[in-house]
């Protein structure tokens, strides 16, 4: 297992519980390899690889617990297989270093229980849909969901054109997913399930709708697929940009989201 753990919290201490017995030793990321591929300034809470050592060598779960540095690289082969959390720094630990290891990533970030989220009236869908190829996308993107660092809400989407995702995507933080560890989340101070275009995150909507301009991607005319109903300022933004339908996952309807959808003709599809 290799980690970058810049702050117990629970999110790693479930990895522990869960992959403790299943590997070899756990290797922490050093502090060369996280000046190298950290894309924002230092994180005023984490705390020194040396002590997180000392912290979960007291847990009394690994076998071994060691700091990974340039110089100690060769101590995991090609061969090993490593587990990993799913976040900037480690992406690209493995992407250079270990291209050709057997690698699991592992989703690290907490959010709150959707249990807690106000939720207002149903969704008034259109179809529902049960099709083998709708229940594979939404789980493509329910798992790309898993990967934001959002506290309030892990929310994936996707264009669809031709039977084929084209974008895929989910709410984050930039210019880096540890953001909110490093700044905090203005939504703290928010009633959950309200003021949803006040948050620090650009939601997976906006994200794969920009993407698809940056990228030439036409819109017009194609499918989205989101893990959770778009809040009203994302609605009017799938509306405007000629989407024939919108495929959901669950959630809500607030405000006027619904009624944008279905005025400019968007089919609006619930997946179970």
């Amino acid at each position: 297992m290799v980690l970058y753990v810049p702050v117990l919290h629970k999110g790693y201490v479930q990895i522990f519980s869960d992959y403790a017995d299943k590997v070899d030793a756990l290797f922490v990321i050093g502090e060369n390899f996280i000046d190298e591929f950290k894309f924002i300034h230092k994180e005023i809470r984490a705390i020194n690889p040396d002590l997180s050592v000392k912290l979960i060598e007291s847990m009394n779960l690994f076998k071994e617990v060691k700091i990974l540095n340039k110089s100690s690289l060769g101590l995991i082969s090609g061969q090993d297989r490593i587990i990993t959390a799913d976040e900037s720094i480690s992406r690209n630990l493995i992407i250079k270093y270990f291209p050709k290891n057997d690698v699991t990533f592992l989703p690290v970030f907490l959010r709150w229980d959707e249990g807690n989220v106000f939720s207002t009236k149903p969704v008034s869908y259109d179809l529902e849909s049960s099709s083998q190829f709708d229940r594979e996308v939404m789980k493509k993107v329910n798992n790309e969901a898993d990967k934001s660092s959002d506290w309030w809400r892990h929310v994936g989407a996707a264009i669809v054109k031709n039977n084929e995702i084209i974008v895929l995507s989910h709410n984050q933080h930039l210019p880096s997913e540890h953001t909110p560890y490093i700044n905090g989340d203005p939504r703290d101070f928010i009633e959950a399930g309200k003021m949803s275009e006040f948050c620090g995150s650009i939601h997976a909507e906006r994200d794969i709708i920009a993407i698809a301009a940056k990228r030439g991607i036409k819109t017009e005319g194609a499918d989205i697929y989101v893990s959770v109903f778009p809040c009203p300022a994302c609605a009017k933004l799938v509306a405007r940009a000629g989407f024939s339908r919108c495929f959901f996952g669950s959630g809500h309807a607030s405000l006027d989201g619904e009624k944008n959808l279905k005025d400019d003709k968007v089919q609006i599809i619930l997946v179970k």
